[in-house]
């Protein structure tokens, strides 16, 4: 059901999910969608400059765009379509052997936790290759025939040089030099892919394993904890972002990739930019699949508030954060309730 007021606050008492879903005909509360072709050349050029200013309004009014003309081949897409929808629609035994754990983060899971809720959806993580700097694990691959592997990882090496490319915009549209934050991700980056399947059906409904029992959400309202997100969905639709009291549909565009800041960008930005709140609807009648990659820093990365967003009238907002120990406690929650999900909230001064 569509709503086209917003409730009292009051009545709402914090629960984001009983907030109303906004009316998706109208232009102004569409997520902007943007043409990155020449800040893919060179976020530096004046050239660049307007889609260098459209993102720096996105970030700070939405948290969320989209963009067209990123350089990513549609071959490169299709193959990628192709074998997520052949892994998560092939046989049990394949997904279980290659479980994720707390110990092991990467391979196949489907009793993930969000805000300790549990999510209606399955997940296949992979990383970068060798064993990554926070977990001191290897990526685990699915045994089946055919070009799964090499698919996913050429998908993953042209997201990870997109976001690169969009990072530089960030950079410009903050005031610093494009390569200002390069050196916390080109070598050593701890970014990682995610095949998502929202089924339709509750993957666990007739599972042994210990789950809690209702998944109302395919995935429960979160923001990211990294620096980007770079998605690529089907056209299903389900993905929704939160501003202004309502909830807006980020409509599939053919041929896009929906970008959204994550919470260290939001703390290098001292809150100019925004980690915005999302979610993912449970599917009732079609199945979903969305393809997100996490650009997150390197291990070794402390993050604070940038040089150029620190001023007398805008003093540092946060304490420094450890990547590596904040990705790691944010981690834990998508496994059990062990508390309180970490946030950046915790680290305000």
């Amino acid at each position: 059901m569509r709503y086209h007021r917003a409730f009292a606050m009051a009545e709402l008492k914090d629960d984001l999910d009983q907030y109303p879903v906004a009316d998706s005909t109208e232009l102004v509360g569409q997520v902007p969608v943007i043409d990155v072709a020449e800040i893919v050349r060179d976020a530096a050029s004046p050239a660049a400059r307007d889609a260098v200013e459209k993102i720096a309004a996105a970030c700070r009014e939405w948290g969320f765009f989209q963009v067209v003309n990123h350089g990513i081949p549609e071959t490169l897409i299709n193959d990628t379509w192709r074998e997520t929808a052949a892994f998560f629609t092939g046989p049990q035994p394949v997904k279980d052997a290659i479980m994720r754990n707390r110990d092991n983060p990467w391979g196949y899971y489907n009793n993930e936790l969000t805000k300790n809720q549990r999510d209606k959806k399955e997940v296949f993580d992979y990383t970068t290759d060798g064993t990554d700097p926070i977990y001191r694990a290897e990526n685990r691959w699915p045994d089946v025939a055919g070009p799964f592997q090499d698919s996913l990882c050429r998908y993953r090496d042209a997201v990870t040089a997109l976001s690169l490319s969009l990072l530089e915009a960030f950079c410009v549209g903050l005031d610093l030099p494009p390569d200002f934050m390069r050196a916390d991700f080109e070598h050593g980056h701890t970014g990682f892919v995610r095949l998502n399947y929202y089924p339709v059906r509750d993957p666990l409904e007739q599972s042994n394993l210990e789950h809690l029992p209702t998944a109302d959400l395919g995935v429960h309202h979160h923001t990211d904890a990294g620096a980007l997100t770079v998605l690529l969905q089907d056209d299903v639709g389900g993905l929704q972002v939160f501003r202004n009291g309502f909830w807006h549909d980020v409509r599939p565009e053919p041929g896009a990739f929906v970008i959204n800041t994550g919470d260290m960008m939001q703390v290098w930005s001292n809150d100019i930019y925004r980690a915005a709140v999302h979610r993912v609807l449970a599917m009732d009648s079609r199945d979903r699949y969305s393809i997100p990659f996490f650009f997150n820093p390197s291990s070794a990365t402390d993050v604070a508030p940038l040089p150029s967003v620190i001023s007398d009238e805008r003093p540092a907002r946060y304490r420094t954060i450890s990547w590596a120990e904040f990705r790691g406690k944010r981690t834990d929650g998508d496994y059990a309730d062990y508390g309180p999900e970490v946030q950046i909230a915790q680290y305000r001064i």
